[in-house]
């Protein structure tokens, strides 16, 4: 859901760049901001022609952007280089996460025509949180990154940028978002709501409003 005038989400990248280029996008991805073409190649090793021709790869596949940066000092400014969203999930994904989107949608159908579907999407999604989470010591984060999710910590919560699920979250958003939901609860000690679709580009969890007494 890349439009600016619908909220939610944006769709998930199925391809990946090839490997050279993927070692240097980790570094892009790792970093806290541009890097120049010396500053990875002295990350990485080899020839700068090398890493300039990956980082030409990735910025015409879309993984990546080039600026211009000023060193405070004299001179031209340097060429830097930042990941895209795109180049971000690719990143934080799990390179084996297999896609089960065509399961998850049959699931989705037959769940949309059960009694109460949303209880019931809630307790398949807290099921599968409660498999992967043993299996990972990452934080809330860093699992739902790896999930396929590219989430960012921001000041009202954290903003999922993708969905891995986006087709069959639109087809049957009281069930898929439910399933979401109660993966998060069973990956976070805070109770956490999600709010589907709440601005262009991102879904949003949030701390969970206050029982009322």
């Amino acid at each position: 859901m890349g439009s600016a005038t619908r909220n939610g989400p944006n769709p998930l990248r199925t391809d990946r760049p090839r490997p050279a280029a993927l070692r240097v996008l980790r570094r892009l991805v790792a970093a806290d901001g541009p890097v120049t073409i010396g500053a990875i190649t002295g990350l990485l090793g080899g020839h700068p022609n090398t890493v300039r021709a990956q980082l030409a790869h990735l910025v015409a596949q879309g993984f990546a952007t080039e600026m211009t940066v000023t060193g405070g000092g004299r001179g031209r400014p340097a060429l830097a280089f930042v990941p895209t969203l795109s180049g971000r999930q690719v990143v934080l994904e799990e390179p084996d996460r297999d896609d089960h989107s065509a399961l998850v949608e049959a699931v989705a159908e037959h769940l949309a025509t059960a009694q109460d579907p949303v209880a019931s999407a809630l307790a398949l999604g807290r099921s599968w949180g409660r498999r992967i989470a043993p299996a990972s010591d990452r934080t809330l984060v860093g699992t739902l990154g790896a999930q396929g999710f590219t989430p960012e910590v921001s000041a009202d919560g954290i903003a999922l940028r993708t969905c891995p699920l986006l087709a069959s979250a639109l087809r049957h958003p009281e069930v898929v978002c439910a399933m979401h939901q109660g993966l998060i609860d069973a990956l976070s000690a805070d109770p956490l709501e999600l709010v589907p679709f709440a601005a262009p580009g991102r879904c949003l969890v949030r701390p969970a409003p206050a029982a009322p007494a």
